[in-house]
């Protein structure tokens, strides 16, 4: 799929399911560190600040943040509306590589699974001027790993289902983000993986788990028979959700 293709999907998806990251990422817990956004949140300075939530979606990660001001910012009116009927804000709609927010306005900026759907070089040179100096940027997206043995079977037979697994534009690593936070100006700070377990005990668990993935060119039978699959495997069946987390900071 080209970037417009992929811009098409992703408005589509979040427009017939909103909320959707959040219900999953809320479903897949760590035993120490909890959802993705409480490991994300804890990667902040506390206070935060004014604060810039970026590819926001329902805002899941505002409750987890000690901010002086928030404004989330996403493109989908889906997903917003979903953030006012759960009372967080204020948000509004826009664009990540065109922010209409003054220089030096942000004491932190904050990004959850969404930097691998954005133009990257654009989205962190917005980053690196709308921060302070000083301030911080962090983010969450998927991973390669780190994935245990018992997670295969759960993982083939997803797959399999779907002849192929879920897509993303691009799949980032700590050094390919590096490479490009450098080029935007801002200083690599930490980064870190986690598996996030997601147990799939019910048809309900098992259509969350389906439905959270993007999976373009699947047709509903190929979706239906993933989420048969998976119902079907052994109890105490769980799926990895493996993160990345990484921070930087603006000279």
């Amino acid at each position: 799929m080209t970037g417009t293709d992929w811009d098409a999907y992703v408005d589509r998806y979040h427009a017939g399911h909103p909320g959707i990251t959040e219900r999953a990422l809320h479903h897949a817990r760590h035993p120490v560190h909890g959802t993705a956004y409480e490991w994300l949140a804890a990667a902040l300075p506390d206070p935060a600040g004014d604060v810039v939530d970026l590819a926001c979606g329902s805002a899941p990660l505002q409750p987890h943040i000690n901010h002086a001001t928030y404004l989330g910012i996403d493109r989908s009116e889906s997903e917003l509306s979903a953030a006012r009927s759960a009372g967080r804000g204020p948000v509004r709609s826009g664009d990540v590589t065109d922010l209409h927010l003054p220089d030096d306005s942000a004491d932190t900026i904050v990004m959850s699974m969404a930097l691998m759907l954005v133009p990257l070089s654009k989205t962190l040179t917005q980053v690196a001027r709308v921060l302070r100096p000083g301030g911080t940027f962090a983010a969450i997206v998927p991973a390669a790993g780190p994935v245990l043995a018992r997670d295969l079977p759960a993982l083939i037979a997803l797959s399999a289902a779907l002849r192929g697994p879920g897509s993303m534009p691009r799949m980032l690593t700590a050094k390919s983000l590096h490479r490009q936070l450098n080029q935007a100006g801002l200083t690599p700070h930490t980064a870190g993986r986690q598996r996030f377990p997601f147990p799939v005990s019910s048809q309900r668990d098992a259509q969350l788990a389906v439905t959270s993935l993007y999976t373009p060119g699947r047709t509903a039978r190929q979706l239906r028979r993933a989420e048969t699959w998976l119902r079907a495997m052994p109890g105490g069946t769980e799926l990895p959700v493996p993160l990345l987390r990484i921070t930087a900071r603006r000279p």
